[in-house]
């Protein structure tokens, strides 16, 4: 790794001092995967677009996440902002990282999907079909955690877009995460929604 991106990986890093050798190598792999991926990518911060995945990686790391979650926060994006196959997910990480990262991926279509209804009652439905359609529960903390990191960084986004995300926040994710015992989680999703 070159010397800013072992930055990040030392960042991370000792968040996962619970996991076993072997599973710390395989999140070191998925970071590595994710940076070549996301390589010359930019969040609206300037930033390298690779922050925003170690961030997820860390808040997955803090809650003591397996590894194959861990690997796939790492790896969330990948599918739709980087072209990567669902395949060679799967042949690098194994099926489960491949499943979560999928589920996410598409949980995150889902709501755009039903959000361009603009319905405010759908909520309550939108949070079921998240938990029903999730065979994994992983996939919904994954997705928990990007919304976390999200929230963290909206201050880089317009005023009418930082509105609706908190909006979307606290009517789908922190009831969701209240749902899932991350008192946490859905205390800091409400924190930063409600200074929007």
């Amino acid at each position: 790794m070159v010397g800013a991106d072992l930055g990040l990986w030392n960042r991370l890093e000792p968040a996962l001092a619970y996991l076993a050798p072997e599973e710390r190598a395989k999140v070191r792999e998925a970071y590595r995967f994710a940076e070549e991926a996301h390589r010359g990518q930019l969040r609206r911060s300037g930033e390298p677009y690779i922050t925003h995945p170690v961030a997820v990686a860390e808040i997955l790391a803090g809650l003591q996440m397996d590894a194959d979650t861990v690997a796939a926060g790492l790896l969330h994006d990948t599918l739709e902002d980087c072209g990567v196959a669902p395949e060679e997910l799967e042949r690098r990480f194994g099926p489960t990282v491949r499943r979560i990262v999928e589920g996410e991926t598409k949980v995150s279509k889902l709501y755009k999907l039903a959000n361009l209804e603009g319905e405010e009652r759908r909520a309550e439905d939108l949070r079921q079909m998240f938990i029903a359609m999730a065979e994994d529960v992983r996939i919904i903390i994954v997705k928990l955690a990007d919304r976390l990191h999200n929230m963290r960084t909206l201050h880089f986004l317009s005023e009418d877009r930082r509105v609706r995300i908190a909006g979307e926040t606290l009517d789908i994710y922190a009831p969701l995460a209240n749902r899932l015992g991350m008192s946490k989680v859905k205390s800091e999703l409400e924190e930063l929604s409600f200074k929007y």
